[in-house]
């Protein structure tokens, strides 16, 4: 397939200068991460372990999909550490991502349009924070956007093995998350569009299509039938719950309605923008207005377009999912983003000849300017101090311990298992709460001595005995680390 590419020496440049660029922009931002993310400690790293451990059916069975715990636990076995393993796969396939969707822009637009398509998915700041963490996007959007680039060769060239690579980038991307699958159905709705409108051309592809569309069907419906035969390696899976509790809550409880649908409608599109980030969100809809005015809207951007709709559409079942599902619309729209800041950069040399360099440099410097801040901020330096009191704890406890504590993290440091804070209780009902569960430590951070004044009471009567109190300079915020009542020495408490 990459022998196909036909890359020119200004691709070949261009393509270097954004891989060092996007690496430079990635060293850094792995240096500015100080605690993982919550499904990074709680969802993938449990499923790697298993893996690790020799446990495959058991990693099948959990709620996450296999393939990004797999390549964690295959690499910990050089790294020996499954945190960075799942950061260094991140980093790598996020980069990788630079070469399919600078491609995707050079088709459609050219190769400058496609190099600022692919500066703005290097910027991004969540897709940036995202591929230095233990988060599989980097993964999915690379496998998805490769799947992207082939579909879009497939309906240019029709070429069979176009349309064989689509499949198994978008395959493999379904082991990642089932939304990869999005690719395939949209090709398919799209070939069968264009022959209903009489374009003789699809046919020959959409026949092409069948033939390697069987056999996927005939692998899910071999999936189906194990889980009637009770094999929960899909009703398992996240996505099988957010289906389900989308029939009951739309079809179960309520019928919906025209102002419900229109409420969900807008509060997607607004969530989309705001992850979009302000100035590409303008420079694609300047871009979108300049190719329809000028009637060069083509065929392949209509395609495009469509799978950004549908991307929209099924997170309708999730509504307050993460920001991270939007990514592969975000990055689809940035390709007429990219259009958009080429165009102006074209009408503002062409309205000011005098100073040519001047004119190049400003607008790089106002797109840079305006993002770059934010892509670089610090990760959760607010939270470090629940990490040095969880490995602190690692080194205290020679079993793991139960935790009650609001963030869980606090737990995955220390070794151990958690028990969480609900929020809006009172310190008597944390107290009572700590007992009744039987946990080990108590975790709560506050400011300045608000937690221990608070506190103070159920330590007097013997609940609650302090063993940390940990200032970590964030706007004076300190940990505190109790033992519970359980766990205190008599001899200690006789003292």
């Amino acid at each position: 397939m990459f022998r196909k590419l036909d890359l020119s020496k200004e691709d070949k440049g261009n393509l270097i200068t954004l891989l060092v660029f996007g690496l430079i922009l990635r060293t850094y931002a792995f240096s500015q991460i100080y605690m993982i993310s919550l499904d990074g400690a709680f969802q993938y790293i449990p499923v790697a372990k298993l893996f690790y451990q020799g446990e495959y059916l058991q990693a099948l069975l959990q709620p996450q999909f296999p393939l990004y715990p797999f390549l964690i636990s295959i690499l910990t076995h050089i790294t020996g550490d499954f945190e960075l393993s799942g950061q260094v796969i991140s980093i790598i396939f996020s980069l990788l991502t630079v070469i399919p969707l600078y491609l995707i822009g050079k088709s459609l637009f050219g190769p400058r349009a496609g190099f600022w398509t692919t500066v703005l998915y290097l910027i991004n700041p969540l897709m940036l924070h995202s591929s230095v963490d233990v988060l599989k996007e980097g993964l999915l959007i690379f496998l998805f956007f490769t799947s992207v680039y082939c579909s879009l060769s497939f309906l240019q060239k029709g070429k069979r093995t176009w349309l064989i690579w689509t499949v198994i980038f978008a395959a493999v991307g379904a082991l990642v998350r089932i939304n990869a699958l999005v690719v395939l159905a949209v090709m398919g709705a799209w070939l069968g569009y264009r022959i209903l409108r009489g374009r003789l051309r699809e046919k020959n592809l959409t026949y092409r299509y069948l033939w390697v569309l069987v056999p996927i069907l005939g692998g899910i419906l071999a999936f189906v039938i194990a889980v009637i035969w009770g094999w929960e390696f899909l009703t398992t899976k996240k996505v099988y719950g957010l289906i389900h509790n989308f029939r009951i809550q739309w079809f179960g409880y309520q019928r919906p309605n025209v102002f419900r649908i229109g409420a969900d409608i807008f509060y997607i599109i607004v969530r989309f923008a705001e992850k979009t980030y302000v100035l590409p969100f303008l420079l694609a809809l300047f871009g979108l207005g300049w190719r329809m005015k000028a009637r060069e809207f083509g065929v392949e951007e209509r395609y495009l377009a469509l799978l950004i709709v549908v991307f929209i559409a099924i997170l309708f079942p999730n509504l307050y999912a993460s920001g991270r599902y939007h990514l592969p619309a975000i990055f689809l729209l940035y390709l007429w983003a990219g259009f958009g800041f080429v165009k102006i950069r074209e009408l503002i040399d062409s309205k000011f000849t005098r100073y040519p360099k001047l004119t190049a440099v400003i607008p790089v410097m106002i797109l840079l300017g305006t993002i770059l801040p934010i892509s670089l901020q610090p990760q959760r330096l607010d939270k470090i101090g629940r990490k040095e009191a969880g490995l602190w704890l690692r080194q205290q406890t020679p079993t793991p311990p139960l935790i009650l504590t609001d963030d869980p993290r606090v737990a995955y440091y220390a070794g151990g298992a958690y028990v969480t804070i609900p929020p809006g209780v009172t310190p008597e009902k944390i107290v009572n709460m700590g007992i009744k569960q039987r946990v080990d430590y108590l975790v709560i951070e506050g400011k300045g001595t608000e937690v221990s004044d608070t506190f103070a009471p159920f330590e007097k009567k013997g609940d609650l005995e302090l063993v940390l109190r940990h200032p970590y300079g964030h706007k004076g915020r300190v940990i505190y680390v109790y033992k519970m009542r359980r766990q205190i020495n008599p001899s200690q408490k006789a003292s």
